[in-house]
């Protein structure tokens, strides 16, 4: 694996209102932690990772309470409207060639993964992210009724890390707010460059927080 150092980015500004909760969903905890913190606990475990830059938003009243906010490898920057817009804002803070971008709702990143994407630095002319097969049967519907049966085969889900040149997703960012496009994920912003972006297959327990739903699975995971 080559020895390239990268930075992460963690967009945190989200106040995560499917989560039903009175604070952000970064900010819940799972066990005597809160899930930003498991998350950085989790991205911390790759030998390669530098910095650690979290976007938070200007209102928040919690990131600087947490002992990670006293971290010499952890970055505090101003986030975003969009989590497109933190991501943009933290890039600035980035001093290696390479960039990773993680969902902060993500704590159960594997050391394993994290290892396997960052490998293609060596061998990805552009970027790759963390992806996992589709096991379920997929099925198009509009207005209620199923037109059409997708194979899976070929579907994957987009996790995250999402792994690209620091300044590929820079141009792509920029690009995708002056067209005025709404992005999904960091590499539909790089598609959108007609760049085509490597995968990585990873574990399916890289789950994000999203939901009560999600939180009561997170907190089984972690009993296990």
């Amino acid at each position: 694996m080559e020895s390239t150092k990268i930075d992460v980015v963690l967009p945190a500004a989200g106040v995560g209102k499917r989560m039903h909760l009175n604070i952000p969903k970064q900010y819940a905890i799972l066990g005597d932690k809160t899930v930003l913190e498991l998350t950085v606990e989790a991205v911390f475990k790759c030998p390669l990772v530098n910095n650690i830059i979290i976007g938070i938003s200007r209102e928040d009243e919690y990131f600087n309470d947490l002992p990670l906010a006293d971290n010499p490898r952890i970055i505090k920057a101003n986030g975003g409207k969009e989590r497109s817009d933190t991501v943009r804002l933290c890039l600035e803070h980035v001093v290696t060639p390479w960039v990773m971008v993680h969902d902060a709702a993500r704590p159960f990143v594997h050391v394993d993964d994290l290892n396997s994407l960052c490998s293609k630095v060596g061998s990805s002319e552009v970027g790759a992210i963390l992806a996992c097969r589709s096991s379920d049967t997929l099925k198009q519907v509009v207005n209620g009724k199923i037109i059409k049966t997708v194979p899976r085969e070929s579907i994957f889900r987009a996790y995250t890390p999402q792994l690209f040149k620091t300044d590929i997703l820079k141009k792509a960012l920029n690009h995708a707010v002056e067209s005025n496009i709404s992005i999904t994920d960091d590499a539909s912003a790089v598609e959108l460059l007609g760049y085509s972006v490597d995968i990585v297959e990873g574990r399916a327990d890289n789950i994000k927080l999203t939901t009560p739903e999600d939180l009561a699975m997170a907190r089984r995971l972690l009993e296990d």
